[in-house]
């Protein structure tokens, strides 16, 4: 049963619905492994399988957020300043010293990003009640610069809604004269508002990504922007939803990734859509969150109706992310330029095809929903004119820790540096092991080797979002011609 009194709820599953449609339609050298032969991950985990796997399965059910926020409100002694919008539910307050051109700075910042969410459609903040000394969505500032991620909080779940929905709050530094980081600060607390509004107890990287991908719509600002997909694409091992909230995340790019390839057109509905799906009702008195299902459950069971699963996503989303800034192809991103080198994704391993053959492993583990690159570098061996690439194979064998579920594919690049085609590595449900062989190198730069973590294959135990620190797996990939 939907939430009384939210009749924009209707609106979200029905962009839910109308986003799963689009998802449908989406798409021998000395000491090499011969195919069909055991994998050698496999062959060593044989005996600890059963093990892993019944401790995997047995694990209790991951816990959502503290219902109390461990961020607490400011004492209305201890932020005497208030400003307060004339045509919005908005207030600023700060502690004396703070100079009142910075409260009003502030204010109109809110009052941007408020009305540019209200042209998204999305809902506004719950009202507080009496706190703050009104029901304004309210803004707290502190004395000083700018030293570190704001703090987001949340007051109790509210009385009288029928799924969690609380409002909500920021503690943010007073902005400063110049600079975009303060209104990209502000749209970040007020989009953290708008999804607590739609489901308090989601996951913090759910609330983190959404947040963010707000923040980036309402008040772009390249400087920090850049440093966070910087910082996202560093580290592509890193589970997605590994965020922590309070500062602009590189995460941003998955529900941007959802709009961009699967959605209707308006920004963020997909991940409006998913924490309004996923809302649920936690008993009184619980310390935690009832958080399942999650957000991500919530798109599994979309894709799932439509034929696709959770893993094909990840894997073309780790496909995406491997086009962006100075390597964007102009297919795959829109507007994925503009990162530049702050864009470029970290390979693992370049290899020249004239080093093959090679075994190689990844610095550290992938985390569930995390991400692998391997190149292969044809442009020398073209240059040189030593092989006909046109008859010239290349084979893959991948092999990797259990329980672990891994994706894979082979994306074939032109000089260009576009994708000239794809080759989907198809690997048996429950085996540790995925091989394929590649035809017809010619006209090409080289070859992405492009990996996901899509969480375990034990089918009662999917990946969860709640379940961080999350439990990396290893892997081998052999490459020979």
């Amino acid at each position: 049963m939907l939430r009384r009194k939210a009749p924009w709820v209707l609106a979200l599953l029905a962009l839910a619905a109308a986003f799963g449609g689009p998802l449908a339609a989406a798409a021998r050298a000395p000491g090499a492994p011969s195919p069909g032969s055991p994998s050698p991950v496999a062959s060593a985990q044989a005996g600890a399988l059963g093990d892993d796997t019944a401790a995997e399965a047995a694990a209790p059910p991951a816990e959502g957020r503290p219902v109390v926020s461990p961020v607490q409100r400011p004492d209305d002694r201890d932020a005497p300043q208030r400003a307060c919008s004339f045509t919005l539910p908005l207030c600023v307050h700060a502690p004396a010293g703070v100079p009142g051109a910075a409260l009003l700075d502030a204010l109109a910042q809110l009052e941007a990003a408020m009305r540019a969410y209200d042209a998204l459609g999305l809902p506004r903040p719950l009202p507080d009640g009496a706190r703050g000394g009104g029901p304004s969505y309210d803004l707290y500032l502190e004395r000083g610069p700018r030293r570190g991620p704001m703090r987001v909080g949340h007051d109790l779940r509210a009385l009288g809604e029928r799924f969690d929905a609380a409002s909500a709050f920021a503690i943010i530094a007073a902005p400063e004269r110049g600079g975009c980081a303060s209104a990209s600060d502000a749209a970040y607390a007020l989009g953290y508002a708008v999804a607590t509004r739609l489901d308090a107890g989601a996951e913090e990287g759910a609330l983190a990504m959404t947040a963010s991908y707000l923040a980036a719509i309402a008040a772009p600002c390249a400087a920090e922007e850049l440093a966070a997909v910087d910082a996202f694409q560093r580290a592509p091992e890193r589970a997605i939803t590994g965020a922590a909230l309070g500062a602009l995340d590189g995460g941003l790019l998955f529900p941007w990734y959802l709009d961009d390839a699967y959605g209707t057109g308006t920004p963020a509905q997909i991940a409006a859509s998913l924490l309004a799906i996923a809302a649920q009702s936690t008993p009184a008195g619980a310390a935690r969150f009832h958080a399942e299902p999650d957000t991500f459950d919530a798109l599994r069971a979309s894709l799932r109706s439509r034929g696709e699963d959770l893993g094909d996503l990840l894997l073309e989303f780790a496909i995406a992310r491997a086009f962006l800034g100075s390597r964007s192809d102009g297919a795959h991103l829109s507007d994925a330029e503009r990162f530049g080198d702050f864009g470029r994704v970290r390979f693992e391993w370049s290899l020249p095809y004239a080093t093959l053959p090679r075994r190689v492993a990844p610095l550290r583990p992938i985390e569930p929903t995390g991400a692998t690159y391997l190149w292969l570098d044809l442009s020398a061996e073209k240059a040189a004119a030593r092989q006909d690439l046109k008859t010239a194979e290349i084979t893959f064998v991948a092999d990797w820790e259990l329980p672990a579920l891994f994706r894979w594919a082979i994306v074939k690049i032109d000089e260009q540096g576009a994708e000239a085609g794809r080759v989907d590595v198809a690997g048996v449900f429950g085996s540790s092991r995925a091989q394929r062989t590649v035809v017809g190198l010619d006209g090409l730069s080289g070859l992405l080797v492009v990996g996901v973590n899509a969480g375990s294959m034990i089918r009662t135990h999917p990946f969860d979002p709640d379940e961080a620190p999350f439990m990396p797996h290893g892997y081998t990939v052999w490459l020979s011609r």
